[in-house]
């Protein structure tokens, strides 16, 4: 091996990634530095999608919709960004729940508990988390820098606490319940997402098309987080956890879980109030 690969395989291991790229290491907290290098990434390349993308299709809405028209350019791709991510990350985290979760569904609870502490670790599991973390700490990054999407204060707190609840999963061991609670919460994001596109968009003949996605979204939001919520996650975590966590483990995450479900429940309600202003609007129409 030459100088050069040694020095770049040293900074890999010991900088970059410094445990997940090592065959057979043992999940730690340090694996985490690699979401600092993941999110600035992140920000370069939305840097050079506001530079490159956003200025062409606003002038292209110009030209389909007239002066004015481009405003929504923005809110349209920056919505399109987070629909791709979100879905991406949904994704990856299904696949994970369903082939190698150690059999902790959001039907089949049971298995995110039992076993502890000796729950097989795998590699799925690990990046999925810390790929998660990254993307919110991208975002919390971009808030303060201003570059990207600006969070509001609920949503800020949602990345911090959920942030807060990855990392004490990832260091003791409840990686099964904190991958399938992900995978179970976020199918909603990419839809809401693409739905608020459509309707920054403001195109007259996707307005249809944009209800139909708005409807889905609240309908999901409703059965994976309001209703599943308490099945799948706070039932277990009060019950099953307590027979075979400590305490100091329990305790430390309910408080959590709980302030996380009821964000779920203050955007429900916001959820029901823009589909009732929007079914009154499309009445006076």
């Amino acid at each position: 091996m030459s100088l050069a690969q040694t020095a770049l395989q040293q900074l890999l291991h010991t900088y970059i990634i410094p445990n997940l790229a090592t065959p057979g290491s043992k999940p730690n907290l340090i694996d985490f530095v690699v979401t600092i290098w993941i999110a600035a990434a992140l920000l370069v390349l939305r840097l050079a999608y506001e530079r490159a993308v956003v200025p062409r299709f606003k002038g292209y809405l110009e030209r389909v919709k007239g002066p004015g028209g481009g405003k929504a350019a923005f809110n349209v791709l920056d919505n399109l960004w987070i629909a791709f991510f979100a879905g991406s990350l949904t994704g990856f985290a299904w696949w994970v729940t369903v082939t190698d979760n150690g059999g902790c569904t959001p039907w089949s609870t049971n298995a995110c508990f039992v076993g502890w502490p000796h729950h097989a670790v795998a590699l799925g599991q690990r990046w999925y988390m810390v790929l998660a973390f990254a993307y919110y700490l991208y975002e919390l990054f971009g808030t303060v820098l201003g570059l990207g999407t600006k969070l509001k204060i609920d949503m800020v707190a949602h990345h911090v606490v959920t942030m807060a609840l990855i990392m004490i999963a990832y260091q003791v061991n409840l990686k099964r319940m904190s991958v399938m609670w992900q995978a179970l919460f976020d199918i909603s994001n990419p839809i809401l997402h693409l739905a608020k596109a459509l309707h920054s968009a403001a195109i007259q003949p996707l307005e249809r098309l944009k209800w139909a996605m708005f409807n889905l979204f609240a309908i999901t939001f409703f059965v994976c987080r309001v209703v599943m919520g308490p099945i799948s996650i706070l039932w277990p975590s009060f019950t099953i956890a307590v027979e075979v966590l400590p305490a100091s483990h329990c305790h430390t995450c309910w408080g959590l879980v709980i302030f996380v479900y009821f964000l779920q429940l203050v955007w429900f309600y916001k959820i029901v109030e823009i589909a009732v202003k929007g079914d009154k609007g499309e009445k006076a129409d």
